[in-house]
């Protein structure tokens, strides 16, 4: 395949294993010409309720593109360590890989471990929208916000594990 023009291979890898997911995500610069590019994996994952979600991490004093405010998103700093979902959310928060949500509904937690290439953490809930279901499900997404310049013959990685535990 090709990115505009430029040729690339991108490889995506799961393995299960007795403890946790682990993803691999490979992108390859097949060419002799460098490109640009961005990743995320956009993971939803299913919760007891949204009031009885907390996401913890390393998010307080982290910048955020807080892509609902103003016209086009805006740039805010977090005050929170522990993130709650009361209203609609859409944000990129730079510099923050080590997101856990912790259910009490359900008494579990999720680690989503990013070991390589992912810097950043997307949150977004559709918060208010009965037709999706909004209540029951949140998005975490790891990415790598910042574009990646891959000169001609070079590789990128990103690792990404989910980590099951309980409260």
């Amino acid at each position: 395949k090709a990115m505009g023009k430029k040729p690339f291979l991108c490889t995506f890898t799961v393995s299960l294993q007795e403890s946790h997911l682990d993803t691999s995500m490979v992108v390859e610069n097949k060419g002799s010409e460098a490109f640009d590019f961005q990743a995320a994996l956009h993971s939803y994952f299913a919760v007891s309720a949204l009031n009885n979600l907390e996401i913890r991490g390393s998010f307080e004093n982290k910048e955020f593109l807080n892509k609902l405010a103003g016209d086009g998103g805006e740039m805010q700093t977090e005050t929170r360590s522990v993130i709650t979902i009361g209203e609609e959310y859409d944000r990129v928060y730079m510099g923050v890989n080590d997101p856990v949500l912790a259910d009490k509904g359900t008494g579990k937690t999720l680690t989503v471990r990013n070991a390589a290439g992912y810097e950043d953490t997307v949150l977004w809930s559709p918060y208010g929208n009965e037709g999706m279901g909004y209540n029951n499900f949140v998005c975490v997404e790891s990415v790598k916000f910042t574009p990646v310049s891959l000169a001609g013959g070079e590789s990128w990685t990103g690792d990404m594990s989910l980590i099951p535990g309980s409260l």
